[in-house]
């Protein structure tokens, strides 16, 4: 571990909160990671009705990190709607900058664009603070198609050039952003890290009457493709009956997709849901299963998929995000995103074949290339070659 430690102010348009613990929860935990090679400070805003106040400010050690989180609301009216709107979110940011003032940062790291980017551009500006990018968004992508307006793309061009780096976490989502013109001088792909010593392989698998595969989701269609699983699972569940399929995790669609596995008769036969699982009690599902079926139709990573390989788990997936790169032969199959017979011919393949992989090799595939600490590593030197050039300009 370096002792020069730097101090690294977090900006993230995602992060968890007192409604939800999911959304960026990989930035918490890159965050988390970081705080091993440097004094790391997250400052987050979060847009809420229902606050009681104006502004609330909560502020929190968690794991190493000091976490400020500012709710604010951002109601208006008519015409001067969009004007509160930026007033309040710029002000939440200024509360939660003055909170923070005995933390003064060598370099902020903005998680997902464009607003977070045009705070950071600021205080480049203002205060002369160098900053880097990670971005997560699966807005460039082809298959989401939800990058548009001129003004938005000018300034996020603008705000991504003047970054000391630019950061992608797949070599997908980084060619999708240089199809826009996205471009820094340097360009660099860092995944998302996962924590290897709490995604680990299991003890032998006890003998069962049904095989088990999984899916995790955040219960949104449209990218998760949650109905084509669903169909895919029925159409097979004609053909066989010796498997059955859990669905993990919550989101804004999980009665949706769970009514509608009840319509099609899969509810206590083929199919079960557990709701959300978290840390312990999702490694422990993820161990249990035989295999873990990826059925999105777009992703910017996956990190889904890189939590199964580390616990020697293979997978079946559909070519998004990070798939192509660490997929092969030794530890699943991968399938075009979107077709569905495809989809059901792998997971009926995998179950009679699950069995041959090897986990240790699984394990290996992805060991010391997404761990916290490799991942913690490569954004370490990041952040050194970032200050290095901003001294030398």
């Amino acid at each position: 571990m370096p002792n020069d430690r730097l101090n690294i102010l977090f900006l993230p348009r995602w992060y968890p909160h007192r409604y939800d613990p999911m959304p960026g929860l990989f930035i918490q935990r890159q965050a988390e990671a970081t705080s091993g090679y440097c004094d790391v400070a997250v400052l987050y805003v979060h847009a809420d009705e229902q606050a009681a106040n104006l502004y609330e400010i909560d502020f929190a050690e968690e794991n190493g990190v000091r976490v400020v989180r500012v709710y604010y609301r951002e109601s208006g009216t008519g015409v001067f709607k969009s004007f509160f709107k930026l007033f309040r979110f710029l002000y939440a940011h200024y509360l939660g900058l003055k909170v923070l003032r005995s933390f003064r940062p060598d370099l902020i790291h903005v998680h997902v664009l464009t607003r977070e980017g045009m705070i950071a551009w600021g205080l480049k500006y203002f205060k002369g603070i160098p900053y880097v990018i990670t971005e997560h968004w699966s807005r460039y992508l082809k298959e989401n198609n939800a990058f548009r307006g001129f003004f938005r793309k000018l300034i996020t061009r603008r705000v991504v050039r003047s970054a000391s780096a630019m950061i992608a976490v797949s070599e997908n989502l980084k060619s999708a952003m240089l199809r826009f013109g996205i471009e820094n001088r340097n360009f660099r792909v860092v995944p998302n890290p996962v924590d290897t010593n709490l995604f680990l392989p299991g003890i032998q698998k006890p003998d069962k009457r049904l095989k088990r595969f999984i899916h995790i989701s955040c219960f949104e269609d449209k990218p998760k493709n949650i109905s084509g699983l669903l169909n895919a699972v029925a159409a097979l569940s004609e053909k066989r009956s010796d498997f059955e399929c859990v669905f993990i995790g919550d989101g804004p669609e999980f009665c949706l997709w769970k009514n509608r596995a009840d319509q099609l008769g899969l509810m206590g036969k083929s199919v079960s849901f557990t709701g959300l699982k978290e840390q312990n009690e999702l490694a422990d599902e993820i161990r249990s299963a035989d295999f873990m079926v990826l059925s999105s139709n777009y992703e910017t990573f996956g990190t889904v998929v890189i939590e199964s390989l580390a616990c020697g788990v293979p997978v079946v997936a559909t070519n998004v995000g990070i798939v192509q790169e660490v997929i092969n032969e030794s530890n699943g199959i991968i399938v075009p995103a979107g077709d569905q017979k495809a989809l059901e011919n792998a997971i009926s393949e995998m179950l009679d074949t699950y069995s041959s992989y090897n986990p240790q090799v699984i394990r290996s595939s992805v060991l010391n290339k997404f761990d916290s600490e490799t991942i913690a590593n490569q954004l370490f030197e990041i952040y050194k070659n970032a200050l290095n050039s901003n001294q030398n300009n």
